[in-house]
Formats: C-alpha cells, sequence, structure tokens
C-alpha cells in the first residue's frame, strides 16, 4: 500500500465516523510497514498515528510514535526536508495538547526554521506553523501573541487561496482569543459557515466550534444558552465517538454554566453525567 491509498482509506474510516475502525487500520498499517520493511509507509503511518492519538487522547502513545517518525526520517535521510518540518510540526502540536510546553516550543522552533527555508513567503503550508504555534501561547496566556499568531496564519490563508477548512479553523482559533466579542462572533460565524458545508459536516473542527459558541453564549451573560449549547456538542462528541476526556470537559462547562444561570435541575443532571463519565 502507497501513502495515496492508505490516505484514501483513513480518510473513509473518518468519514464515516469510525473512530475505532481508524484507530485499527492505524495499527495494522503500522505493523504491516514493519514487517515489509517500509519506512515510507512507517513514516506517513507514524504522523497520522500522532494526529490520531491528539485528537483522541491516547497520549501514552505519542512518544513512541514521534521516536518511530524520527527513526524513519534518519533512515530515508530526509533530515532538512518538508517531511521533517511536518513531523516536527506535528509532534510540537501534540506536547502542546499534554502540556509538555518546553518540548513543544523547542519543536515549533525548530518546525518553524524549516518551514521559512524551504517555503517562499505567503505559502499557504506556513499557516499551520503560525495556527499550531499560536495554541502554546494560548495555553500559556499570552494571548496576544496566540492572537499574532493566529491572524498571520489566517492573512496567509486567505491571501494564498488557502484551503476553506483550514481558514475556518484560523478563524476559530482567532475568535477564542479575540477580546471584543462582536468580533469573535463574526469570526466565528463565517467558521461555521464551512461547517455546515458538505465538505465541512465531517470535519473534526466542528465540535470545536460548536464549544466556542458555547463560549461566545456565556460570554454574553447568556448562561443558560452556553450550559445547553456545551451539553448538546458533549452529546455529539460522545455519538461520535470521542475521547471520554473532551466529553468530561464539556460537561464540567455547562454544569459551570448552569449553575451561572441558577437553574439548578440541569445542574444537577449533569453532575449525575459527570459522575459518570469520569467513572
Amino acid at each position: 500500500m502507497d501513502a495515496k491509498e492508505f490516505y484514501r482509506q483513513l480518510d473513509a474510516l473518518y468519514r464515516a465516523e469510525d473512530i475505532a475502525g481508524a484507530y485499527d487500520f492505524l495499527c495494522a498499517q503500522k505493523q504491516a510497514a514493519r514487517d515489509r520493511g517500509d519506512d515510507a509507509l512507517s513514516l506517513t503511518v507514524a504522523n497520522a498515528l500522532l494526529g490520531h492519538c491528539r485528537e483522541h487522547c491516547l497520549f501514552d502513545e505519542i512518544d513512541g510514535h514521534f521516536r518511530e517518525a524520527l527513526r524513519c526520517i534518519a533512515s530515508l535521510g530526509l533530515e532538512g526536508t518538508m517531511e521533517e518540518a511536518l513531523t516536527l510540526l506535528n509532534a510540537a502540536t501534540d506536547y502542546c495538547v499534554m502540556g509538555r510546553e518546553e518540548e513543544s516550543e523547542e519543536l515549533y522552533r525548530r518546525a518553524e526554521a524549516l518551514h521559512r527555508e524551504l517555503l517562499p513567503p505567503g505559502d499557504p503550508r506556513l499557516a499551520a506553523v503560525f495556527n499550531n504555534h499560536g495554541l502554546l501561547y494560548r495555553a500559556q496566556g499570552k494571548r496576544e501573541k496566540a492572537a499574532a499568531a493566529f491572524r498571520q496564519a489566517l492573512d496567509i490563508l486567505l491571501a494564498g487561496n488557502g484551503a476553506a477548512g483550514e481558514a475556518a479553523s484560523s478563524r476559530l482559533n482567532l475568535a477564542s482569543v479575540c477580546d471584543d466579542l462582536e468580533t469573535a462572533e463574526k469570526l466565528a460565524a463565517e467558521a461555521s459557515a464551512y461547517y455546515a458545508t458538505e465538505a465541512g459536516s465531517t470535519d473534526n473542527h466542528r465540535f470545536t466550534a460548536r464549544a466556542l459558541e458555547a463560549e461566545l453564549s456565556f460570554r454574553r451573560g447568556d448562561y443558560g444558552e452556553a450550559g445547553r449549547r456545551f451539553e448538546k456538542t458533549a452529546e455529539e462528541w460522545e455519538a461520535y465517538g470521542g475521547a471520554r476526556q473532551r466529553k468530561a470537559v464539556l460537561l464540567r462547562n455547562a454544569l459551570l454554566c448552569y449553575e451561572k444561570a441558577g437553574q439548578e435541575e440541569a445542574a444537577g443532571r449533569l453532575r449525575a453525567q459527570l459522575a459518570e463519565a469520569e467513572e
């Protein structure tokens, strides 16, 4: 199996929202590539697993997949290429999500240096560097730096006719650190318009969009509506087969909103759901 066929089959599983099937497929291809000594496919699979494990909170696997990717890069003589740059960026984002900020920062620095060396200014692929580095700034509470990074990513995508999905994700990121509520709502609405399309309807970031809409309701002071939106997103995330840890975060947010709204009946229901989700 070559990389094109690998991604065709993997993307079909994701579109069908078969998360367990996608993970089984990834593990099977990892073993098959290893058995054949196919380091090119092993690198492709390792990077796909880095992304899958990040999205589905399989954090104990990430170090191993990163080591395997680096082994393949060395074996194939791909140091200093876009393959290395993308792998470093992928792992940097994983470590950011895991809270390993120093490792994440170093990998982002190396990934950005390679991207700038290998790509012309304004190349749409540079947007991923700024978007993902912005996530680390946001996690560190550096909102101004995060906003600048997200804005740079969005500007690059809009100027270079970047993919609609990437532009939508950039808008969500920027809205999440935008202090002006009206501007944040405009960005969120523009992003949500993409997730309402056929292409966007299976994009994993649609859940981020819905959670952001709930957050904006909270910022408007409509606490009951925010609670309902967070709770509905948690239900949709569970139906999708998403990680229980992220469902619990959504439920905790919903509970906070209901408590803030003084809706004790709804809050009690959420406490029971949380107890079950966190067992």
